[in-house]
């Protein structure tokens, strides 16, 4: 058994360093990686409200809301520093002949990835004129998808299944908003992504396969209404539209290189948002989202020809919040989100995506500065629920069985500015 072990890992070893270059490149920027934090001010809720207007940053998910702004130039900027924690450990190792001790196959190995995440700083800005009594431009440049993540032990036992994945979008979203009569707008928008993607990955003691220099432009569109049919209520639906991305770059191993792609396949994405006035200055807010994840169902690279299951479902996110102003020059919000993730099978759970299902809780507050500037403040904790994998490794074809656990904490801060007209929107 010893011996045949033995053979097992220095086989994977040199297939990795040697062989792949015309095996496969894996988990190429895939998974769960949808980024939700494009809003200081909606993060405070929970992202409760955020396609029924109420602030600018609401165009992201709702162009028709764009609307709302008033005369002259609007601008919103908005930045959030997201600091995770994930882990991933290794229980066993299946190499064709019945699972086993991750210690029996790579010695020494540890069976822990150590932590996978990155802190990150994300921007997403936003710029509205109206140009009559019922037609408003905008513009919004946001990064609506990405990850970095990178075991802090390179050479731990699942370190086949994946070292570095990065994935970096940007997405410019021009759009219109017609007012069509009172209380009844419009918005239709193109969306312009660029993306770019690394991957690398190796056995334990053996040295890293790289994919690098991916980038790829798709193109796409956003529509959306916004229904106001009382004083006090607004009613937000809209949809992002899918985008796929041919991404070409190279693949390096043993010192070689080739040429490679892989067609990626982002989501469209519906969101249903209510803000109902309670009191004066009280308000509810709700939203539900529904993200076709289930159009991802497998990565192929070529020409290296090798294909790799996903098989995601939908996912979908639901929450709840709330907005007090507490007095003119400050409002302070709430909320409580709960999102069901597209991976629901160990089998379809990338370690170095580790999603599942999770509880947003936020909280949040609007300060205003100046008669035509406000600042919003927002703090998320996203308890993320441990989620088992069982993923096969690329080149050697061994089962890895393990969990994932991983938590997320948010800070996000903006500045509102109107540049003429009226005071910018809460």
């Amino acid at each position: 058994m010893r011996t045949s072990i033995a053979a097992l890992r220095s086989a994977l070893i040199a297939s990795t360093a040697i062989g792949t270059a015309f095996v496969m490149a894996g988990q190429a920027a895939a998974g769960g990686f949808a980024i939700r934090e494009q809003s200081a001010q909606f993060q405070g809720t929970s992202f409760a409200g955020s396609a029924a207007g109420g602030g600018l940053s609401s165009m992201y998910w709702n162009p028709a809301a764009a609307g709302q702004a008033g005369s002259g130039l609007t601008s919103e900027s908005h930045f959030s520093a997201i600091f995770g924690q994930a882990v991933n450990t290794i229980e066993s190792i299946d190499p064709g002949i019945g699972p086993l001790p991750p210690g029996a196959i790579f010695p020494g190995a540890a069976v822990s990835s150590g932590d996978i995440a990155s802190p990150a700083i994300l921007g997403a800005s936003y710029y509205a004129y109206r140009l009559s009594e019922r037609i408003t431009a905008a513009l919004s440049i946001t990064s609506g998808f990405g990850l970095t993540t990178k075991p802090r032990d390179l050479d731990y036992a699942g370190s086949e299944i994946g070292r570095t994945t990065k994935l970096l979008t940007m997405n410019a979203a021009p759009t219109l908003a017609f007012q069509v009569m009172p209380g009844v707008t419009i918005g239709v928008g193109g969306q312009i992504q660029f993306a770019k993607a690394k991957l690398a990955f190796g056995a334990p003691g053996g040295p890293s396969a790289i994919y690098d220099d991916a980038d790829d432009i798709a193109f796409g569109f956003t529509a959306g209404i916004l229904l106001q049919p009382t004083a006090g209520t607004s009613i937000g639906i809209g949809y992002r539209s899918r985008l796929t991305h041919d991404l070409e770059g190279d693949f390096t191993a043993n010192g070689g290189t080739i040429p490679a792609a892989v067609d990626l396949e982002l989501p469209d994405i519906v969101t249903a948002s209510l803000r109902q006035d309670i009191t004066p200055n009280m308000r509810l807010l709700g939203t539900i989202e529904w993200t076709n994840w289930s159009r991802f169902k497998e990565l192929v690279l070529t020409p290296v020809g090798l294909t790799l299951p996903a098989n995601w479902s939908d996912g979908w996110f639901f929450s709840v919040g709330g907005e007090y102003d507490l007095s003119p020059g400050f409002t302070l919000r709430a909320g409580l989100g709960y999102e069901i993730s597209p991976v629901d099978d160990p089998t379809k759970r990338f370690t170095s995506i580790p999603d599942n299902d999770r509880v947003w809780l936020s909280g949040g507050a609007t300060v205003q500065i100046s008669e035509k500037m406000s600042a919003d403040f927002s703090y998320s904790h996203v308890f993320v629920e441990t989620g088992d994998f069982e993923r096969t490794g690329p080149v050697s074809g061994f089962v890895y069985r393990g969990q994932s656990e991983a938590q997320v904490d948010i800070f996000s801060a903006s500045l509102k500015t109107r540049w003429g007209g009226e005071a910018p929107l809460k």
